[in-house]
């Protein structure tokens, strides 16, 4: 079957264009990738599974039930309605909260690049210009750079003012070097650069993410579901760079651990490689156990629940949190979470909340219309 009767096909079962056209290239990117067995491979996308995804479950015959296909997952976006783009940008997040109780629990905002000028914003008491961002970094030492809506840590940077000196990503660069990052960089927030709490930093000094998955069908009973924590595997003597690198090569993994959802205890740890996983207890560049209970869970777990009320339109929220001296905190939401760690520790339809949620949805999608999914298959953000 050709690409396009392909493309035509998930068109007609429910997909949107935009994502029905990026599982094809998924596929494709598989299968030139030579990181799995192709027998392997071709069973996979058969049944609706990515090789990555595939690999992550150990996936055989009996367990194929027991999972969200790849296939069904990006069928359903979007979960949630238009206001996901409350969630999805960190700009729109930080507004939403700013000026309110809940703002103690997102990083300080400090400025936003546009392609044609720098947006001061509240953290920076709205110094204008280069020349305030530069003040305020020498005011604060160091920034977080991030893109305002992207995922997979991609686009990661660390700024700082050290011994007299502006740096980017460790880099000497001179005022001059700043100025020109920042123009190079349009639709990027600078923000605070958050540390982890202690007992955590211990096993990693990277700002670690907790995922949490939330479910609020109902805009007013939102539910944790399934949780996972993402430890760093960069260096320990810096503690700045980005904590997830997507494995593209045969050598590249990361460093998961499994969260009790009702408890907060951690543990059960994994290296995570394209094609593989492998148990590790202990952190492989700190040698320290990964095991433990995260400290004020019972806050964070309030935390969320309180911001998924506060965005009560969306019904799917992926928030990557974070535990620091101060407490929980988030980094930012998503509309559309990865799933292929989600169900790491745990399938799916093996999870009480999870489960029932994802067979209603897809019950729901494929009782729509054809004109009702012609049109959804124009959506495109």
């Amino acid at each position: 079957m050709s690409e396009n009767n392909d493309l035509e096909r998930m068109l007609s079962e429910g997909f949107t264009r935009r994502f029905a056209t990026g599982y094809l290239r998924t596929l494709e990117r598989e299968r030139e990738s030579g990181l799995f067995d192709a027998d392997y491979l071709a069973w996979c996308h058969a049944h609706g599974f990515t090789g990555e995804s595939a690999c992550a479950y150990g996936l055989t015959e009996d367990t194929l039930g027991s999972y969200l296909s790849d296939y069904d997952y990006a069928r359903l976006w979007p979960l949630n309605g238009w206001q996901r783009i409350w969630i999805n940008d960190k700009l729109t997040l930080n507004a939403l909260v700013q000026g309110t109780d809940l703002e103690r629990y997102v990083p300080a905002y400090f400025y936003y690049t546009e392609p044609d000028r720098l947006l001061p914003l509240a953290g920076s008491a709205w110094r204008p210009g280069v020349e305030g961002l530069l003040r305020t970094l020498r005011e604060r030492g160091e920034f977080a750079c991030k893109p305002c809506n992207g995922s997979l840590a991609k686009g990661f940077h660390h700024l700082a003012w050290d011994g007299g000196s502006y740096l980017v990503d460790g880099e000497e660069v001179g005022a001059a070097g700043i100025e020109a990052f920042v123009a190079g960089h349009p639709n990027y927030v600078f923000t605070e650069f958050i540390r982890p709490e202690a007992s955590l930093a211990r096993v990693n000094p990277l700002i670690h993410t907790i995922r949490t998955l939330v479910l609020d069908p109902t805009g007013c009973d939102p539910v944790p579901a399934m949780t996972y924590l993402r430890f760093g595997m960069g260096d320990p003597a810096s503690g700045t760079g980005a904590n997830y690198v997507e494995p593209t090569t045969a050598d590249i993994c990361s460093f998961n651990v499994h969260v009790d959802v009702a408890t907060g205890a951690y543990g059960d740890g994994r290296l995570v490689y394209a094609n593989r996983v492998e148990e590790c207890r202990e952190h492989p560049v700190s040698g320290v156990a990964a095991e433990g209970v995260v400290p004020r869970w019972d806050e964070l777990l309030e935390m969320v629940r309180r911001i998924a009320l506060k965005v009560g339109a969306c019904e799917y929220l992926g928030f990557d949190a974070c535990m620091t001296e101060r407490g929980p905190m988030i980094m930012e939401i998503n509309s559309h979470t990865g799933i292929k760690y989600l169900q790491l520790f745990r399938p799916v339809f093996d999870d009480p909340v999870a489960g029932p949620y994802f067979e209603r949805r897809l019950a729901r999608l494929d009782s729509l219309s054809e004109d009702e999914r012609r049109a959804r298959s124009t959506i495109v953000r």
